[in-house]
């Protein structure tokens, strides 16, 4: 987890740009694209050469990963096409600085990406200013669960919608309350909507 933010994007843009900008596969994200991995519990084996590469060719994340971060990690952000699929490995005995490329493969999995991202979802993300559409990926060690959800402000805070896939939706406190942030629906059906903002639940 020492690879920064900065290494994640500088990767995606290079993909990006190898690629024209965009998927011939893969519907179009018009706001934003935030792509978040990590340990899927704390059982996990630490990861060396992890990487995770798109259909075309464009690296979403990849480094060194160890300890859990209770099922968050570092995020990255970028507008485009959704990957057809995306490509998850790992390695063993690995040399720093070639982690990518040395060492032997022991984890490889394929993972559908745009056939499993409903299209209501995709419309929702599109529809609002500041939304981003978010692919979520833990790593166990015996394969990759692949989630999806919608990423936008309410209250001050980013929340959760439209959650779906392998990663349940789960609440979130944050800031100095117990809010729930994360909802399978739409912002405006979920139980703790109001159009004032969030109201502290108590205690």
């Amino acid at each position: 987890m020492k690879h920064s933010v900065l290494c994640v994007l500088a990767a995606l843009a290079c993909g990006a740009c190898a690629n024209g900008g965009a998927s011939s596969q893969g519907r179009r994200i018009g706001t934003g694209l935030v792509v978040e991995y990590g340990l899927a519990h704390s059982g996990v084996e630490p990861k060396a050469g992890l990487q995770a590469m798109s259909d075309k060719g464009a690296r979403l994340f990849g480094g060194m990963m160890e300890g859990w971060y209770g099922g968050a990690s570092t995020n990255s952000y970028i507008a485009g096409h959704l990957p057809g699929t995306v490509r998850v490995t790992w390695r063993t005995d690995t040399v720093p600085g070639q982690r990518f490329t040395t060492g032997r493969v022991i984890g490889d999995y394929l993972i559908e990406v745009d056939k499993r991202v409903p299209d209501e979802v995709i419309r929702y993300a599109n529809a609002g200013p500041g939304r981003a559409l978010r692919l979520v990926f833990r790593i166990k060690d015996d394969g990759v669960l692949f989630g999806w959800d919608v990423e936008e402000k309410f209250g001050g805070l980013l929340v959760n919608t439209m959650r779906g896939g392998d990663v349940p939706c789960y609440d979130m406190p944050r800031a100095s309350n117990a809010t729930p942030t994360c909802t399978e629906g739409p912002l405006q059906s979920a139980p703790w909507y109001s159009p004032l903002g969030f109201k502290r639940v108590a205690q």
